[in-house]
Protein backbone atom coordinates (compact mmCIF):
# COMPACT_ATOMS: atom_id res chain seq x y z
CA UNK A 1 0.00 0.00 0.00
CA UNK A 2 2.53 2.55 1.04
CA UNK A 3 4.65 1.93 -2.43
CA UNK A 4 1.47 2.20 -4.23
CA UNK A 5 1.12 5.58 -2.54
CA UNK A 6 4.59 7.03 -2.83
CA UNK A 7 3.96 5.98 -6.93
CA UNK A 8 1.63 8.43 -6.78
CA UNK A 9 3.29 11.01 -5.81
CA UNK A 10 5.99 10.99 -7.72
CA UNK A 11 3.35 10.93 -10.63
CA UNK A 12 1.80 14.23 -9.00
CA UNK A 13 4.75 15.50 -8.69
CA UNK A 14 6.06 14.81 -12.61
CA UNK A 15 3.04 16.49 -13.46
CA UNK A 16 3.08 19.36 -11.54
CA UNK A 17 6.26 20.43 -12.60
CA UNK A 18 5.02 19.65 -16.38
CA UNK A 19 2.41 22.53 -15.56
CA UNK A 20 4.81 24.75 -14.09
CA UNK A 21 7.25 24.32 -17.08
CA UNK A 22 4.47 25.09 -19.50
CA UNK A 23 2.92 27.99 -17.38
CA UNK A 24 6.83 28.85 -17.42
CA UNK A 25 6.84 28.51 -21.61
CA UNK A 26 3.37 30.59 -21.96
CA UNK A 27 4.77 33.56 -19.66
CA UNK A 28 7.87 33.52 -21.78
CA UNK A 29 6.56 34.44 -25.14
CA UNK A 30 3.68 36.62 -23.50
CA UNK A 31 6.44 38.75 -21.73
CA UNK A 32 8.92 38.63 -25.09
CA UNK A 33 5.57 39.45 -26.92
CA UNK A 34 5.33 42.51 -24.57
CA UNK A 35 8.70 43.82 -24.78
CA UNK A 36 8.56 43.82 -28.65
CA UNK A 37 5.16 45.77 -28.57
CA UNK A 38 6.93 48.15 -26.39
CA UNK A 39 9.98 48.60 -29.06
CA UNK A 40 7.73 48.48 -31.87
CA UNK A 41 5.76 51.60 -30.08
CA UNK A 42 9.22 53.18 -29.22
CA UNK A 43 10.08 53.23 -32.62
CA UNK A 44 7.39 55.32 -33.96
CA UNK A 45 8.38 57.82 -31.30
CA UNK A 46 12.70 57.40 -32.68
CA UNK A 47 11.25 58.34 -36.32
CA UNK A 48 9.28 61.44 -35.06
CA UNK A 49 12.29 62.67 -32.56
CA UNK A 50 14.99 62.11 -35.35
CA UNK A 51 12.66 64.08 -38.26
CA UNK A 52 12.48 66.47 -35.85
CA UNK A 53 16.48 66.65 -34.93
CA UNK A 54 17.06 66.66 -38.78
CA UNK A 55 15.11 69.49 -39.01
CA UNK A 56 16.46 71.74 -36.54
CA UNK A 57 19.89 70.81 -37.12
CA UNK A 58 19.29 71.47 -40.95
CA UNK A 59 16.83 74.53 -40.13
CA UNK A 60 19.81 77.59 -41.27
CA UNK A 61 20.32 75.31 -44.65
CA UNK A 62 18.78 76.49 -47.99
CA UNK A 63 17.85 72.30 -48.79
CA UNK A 64 19.27 68.96 -47.31
CA UNK A 65 21.70 68.78 -49.56
CA UNK A 66 24.47 69.57 -46.85
CA UNK A 67 23.23 66.74 -44.07
CA UNK A 68 25.78 64.35 -43.22
CA UNK A 69 24.29 61.69 -40.95
CA UNK A 70 28.04 61.44 -39.76
CA UNK A 71 28.82 64.78 -38.85
CA UNK A 72 25.28 65.02 -37.03
CA UNK A 73 26.38 61.97 -34.90
CA UNK A 74 29.39 63.57 -34.18
CA UNK A 75 27.81 66.84 -33.38
CA UNK A 76 25.52 65.10 -30.51
CA UNK A 77 22.80 66.49 -32.59
CA UNK A 78 21.03 62.77 -32.79
CA UNK A 79 18.76 62.06 -30.34
CA UNK A 80 20.29 60.39 -27.09
CA UNK A 81 18.82 56.86 -27.58
CA UNK A 82 19.48 57.06 -31.22
CA UNK A 83 23.48 58.15 -31.01
CA UNK A 84 24.96 54.90 -31.91
CA UNK A 85 22.22 54.71 -34.83
CA UNK A 86 20.42 51.80 -34.11
CA UNK A 87 16.73 51.88 -33.04
CA UNK A 88 14.98 50.27 -30.20
CA UNK A 89 14.66 46.82 -32.11
CA UNK A 90 18.81 46.78 -32.59
CA UNK A 91 18.61 47.72 -36.42
CA UNK A 92 20.48 50.04 -38.18
CA UNK A 93 19.36 53.93 -38.59
CA UNK A 94 20.49 55.60 -42.01
CA UNK A 95 19.39 58.73 -42.82
CA UNK A 96 20.66 61.52 -45.23
CA UNK A 97 20.07 63.98 -47.88
CA UNK A 98 17.70 62.35 -50.93
CA UNK A 99 19.38 63.48 -54.09
CA UNK A 100 20.65 67.03 -55.72
CA UNK A 101 18.30 67.69 -58.36
CA UNK A 102 16.04 70.37 -58.54
CA UNK A 103 13.41 68.89 -56.14
CA UNK A 104 15.14 65.92 -54.42
CA UNK A 105 17.75 68.40 -53.00
CA UNK A 106 14.19 68.97 -50.83
CA UNK A 107 13.81 65.81 -49.54
CA UNK A 108 15.60 63.89 -46.93
CA UNK A 109 15.18 60.28 -45.68
CA UNK A 110 15.13 57.92 -43.03
CA UNK A 111 15.72 54.08 -43.18
CA UNK A 112 15.47 51.97 -40.36
CA UNK A 113 16.44 48.18 -41.09
CA UNK A 114 15.87 45.01 -39.29
CA UNK A 115 12.39 45.50 -38.28
CA UNK A 116 10.47 42.03 -38.03
CA UNK A 117 7.62 41.53 -39.81
CA UNK A 118 4.91 42.31 -37.13
CA UNK A 119 6.92 45.72 -36.29
CA UNK A 120 6.51 46.49 -39.74
CA UNK A 121 3.08 46.01 -40.14
CA UNK A 122 2.45 48.01 -36.88
CA UNK A 123 4.41 50.43 -37.51
CA UNK A 124 2.96 51.23 -41.31
CA UNK A 125 -0.34 51.02 -39.89
CA UNK A 126 -0.02 53.95 -37.42
CA UNK A 127 -1.45 57.11 -38.51
CA UNK A 128 0.64 59.48 -37.64
CA UNK A 129 2.80 59.37 -40.58
CA UNK A 130 0.25 59.58 -43.54
CA UNK A 131 -1.63 63.01 -41.83
CA UNK A 132 -1.47 66.56 -43.84
CA UNK A 133 1.45 67.73 -41.03
CA UNK A 134 3.50 64.84 -41.44
CA UNK A 135 5.21 66.74 -44.35
CA UNK A 136 6.22 62.82 -45.65
CA UNK A 137 6.53 62.71 -49.47
CA UNK A 138 7.39 58.83 -50.36
CA UNK A 139 7.17 55.56 -48.07
CA UNK A 140 9.25 52.64 -49.25
CA UNK A 141 9.02 48.94 -47.74
CA UNK A 142 12.47 46.55 -48.92
CA UNK A 143 13.00 48.48 -51.56
CA UNK A 144 10.31 46.94 -53.61
CA UNK A 145 7.26 48.73 -53.11
CA UNK A 146 6.88 52.57 -52.64
CA UNK A 147 3.86 54.41 -51.58
CA UNK A 148 3.57 58.32 -52.76
CA UNK A 149 1.22 61.20 -53.54
CA UNK A 150 0.37 62.43 -57.19
CA UNK A 151 2.34 64.76 -57.38
CA UNK A 152 5.22 63.20 -55.17
CA UNK A 153 9.30 64.99 -55.59
CA UNK A 154 10.73 61.41 -55.22
CA UNK A 155 11.55 59.23 -58.59
CA UNK A 156 9.95 56.12 -57.35
CA UNK A 157 10.21 54.47 -61.55
CA UNK A 158 12.67 52.35 -59.91
CA UNK A 159 10.69 50.76 -57.35
CA UNK A 160 6.75 48.74 -57.76
CA UNK A 161 4.84 51.89 -56.70
CA UNK A 162 1.32 51.03 -54.85
CA UNK A 163 -1.42 53.67 -54.64
CA UNK A 164 -5.12 53.86 -54.50
CA UNK A 165 -6.77 54.66 -57.88
CA UNK A 166 -10.13 56.15 -57.54
CA UNK A 167 -12.84 55.17 -59.09
CA UNK A 168 -12.29 57.62 -62.08
CA UNK A 169 -9.16 56.36 -62.69
CA UNK A 170 -7.12 59.12 -61.25
CA UNK A 171 -4.68 58.48 -58.30
CA UNK A 172 -5.89 59.56 -55.16
CA UNK A 173 -3.67 61.94 -52.74
CA UNK A 174 -4.04 59.72 -50.27
CA UNK A 175 -1.17 58.07 -49.17
CA UNK A 176 -1.83 55.32 -46.67
CA UNK A 177 -1.59 52.05 -47.53
CA UNK A 178 -4.14 49.43 -46.74
CA UNK A 179 -3.11 46.43 -44.74
CA UNK A 180 -3.20 44.13 -47.41
CA UNK A 181 -0.71 46.14 -49.49
CA UNK A 182 1.37 46.55 -45.77
CA UNK A 183 1.68 42.48 -45.37
CA UNK A 184 2.35 41.75 -48.80
CA UNK A 185 5.30 44.62 -48.65
CA UNK A 186 6.49 43.63 -45.03
CA UNK A 187 7.78 39.74 -46.52
CA UNK A 188 10.66 39.71 -44.22
CA UNK A 189 10.47 37.43 -41.31
CA UNK A 190 12.91 39.00 -39.40
CA UNK A 191 14.87 41.86 -41.35
CA UNK A 192 12.40 44.36 -43.26
CA UNK A 193 13.98 47.87 -44.09
CA UNK A 194 11.51 51.15 -43.81
CA UNK A 195 12.38 54.33 -45.60
CA UNK A 196 10.38 57.39 -44.95
CA UNK A 197 11.27 60.36 -47.65
CA UNK A 198 10.02 63.88 -45.99
CA UNK A 199 10.06 67.45 -47.35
Amino acid sequence: MQNNEKGYTMIETIMYISILGVLGVILASYAGSVINRYKTGRITQQIIDLKKAIINYTATDEDYTNLDMTKMQEDKAVPLDMRDLHHALGGRILFGPVGNSATEKYLFYITFQGVYRKGCVELLSQGQFYGDSSNMDTLIVNNKTAWYYEHSFYDTSSIQTQYEIKSNGSVAVSIRPNMDQIIKACDSEENNSITWIFS
